[in-house]
């Protein structure tokens, strides 16, 4: 049974103590108060996608930021990263999902440099609704995450990945187009990955691409 990681529980499903040092390995060490503001953004994604699920229709949706969140801390994110990958689809998919980042980053004892980039990188990571083409709204996407501070980047890199995972349990028709665009998603963001340092993230994509790729073949034309 999963439980939804809420307040301190957030930070320390991240590899933070409560105290702010270091948990897991490769993690950098997070200061107290910025700690206190990824709980409070974990905190308010988990009330904000309470309900919702992924698109298998069972696993409670909140594992996704929580599991993007991570892959963020691991490959050389900090604060503003994580706070941002936890509510990175809230604006795109919850009731008044802007007035919620807002208040969430209100509610933070962070510097508004910090608050201004956060909200920043989930805005770039928001789908324009009103382009109907999955490839055009992908590119319109990544020129705003270019654009924006460089842990959009990061964020988008293990936000896809994570995706990838789940994307199978959709078919392989549905696998496939989204191999095709995430191709392109490598391809765009791959100079800004290698420049701001986060090729681990941009491996670990092209990893489960190239595994999903070889599971489609292995299914046959």
């Amino acid at each position: 049974h999963h439980r939804s990681p809420g307040g301190l529980a957030g930070a320390e499903a991240l590899g933070l103590d409560t105290k702010g040092r270091r948990g897991h390995v490769g993690m950098k060490e997070i200061p107290a108060m910025n700690a206190h503001a990824i709980a409070i953004a974990t905190q308010a994604a988990t009330v904000a996608h309470w309900g919702q699920t992924r698109k298998d229709g069972t696993t409670p949706y909140i594992v996704h930021p929580e599991r993007v969140a991570a892959c963020v801390g691991r490959c050389g994110g900090d604060h503003v990263g994580m706070i941002a990958a936890w509510l990175h689809d809230v604006i795109e998919d919850c009731a008044d999902g802007d007035l919620v980042v807002r208040k969430t980053l209100q509610k933070t004892d962070l510097p508004d440099e910090d608050r201004v980039a956060v909200y920043a990188i989930v805005a770039a990571m928001t789908k324009n609704p009103a382009i109907p083409d999955k490839g055009e709204r992908l590119m319109d996407s990544i020129r705003r995450i270019n654009r924006a501070p460089p842990q959009a980047i990061l964020v988008k890199l293990c936000d896809r990945t994570d995706n990838l995972a789940d994307a199978r349990s959709l078919g392989k028709e549905f696998l496939q187009t989204y191999l095709h665009l995430t191709d392109r998603l490598v391809e765009e963001l791959s100079d800004g990955a290698i420049r701001n340092g986060y090729t681990d993230a941009l491996e670990q994509l092209k990893r489960a691409r190239d595994d999903a790729k070889a599971w489609c073949e292995e299914k046959g034309s």
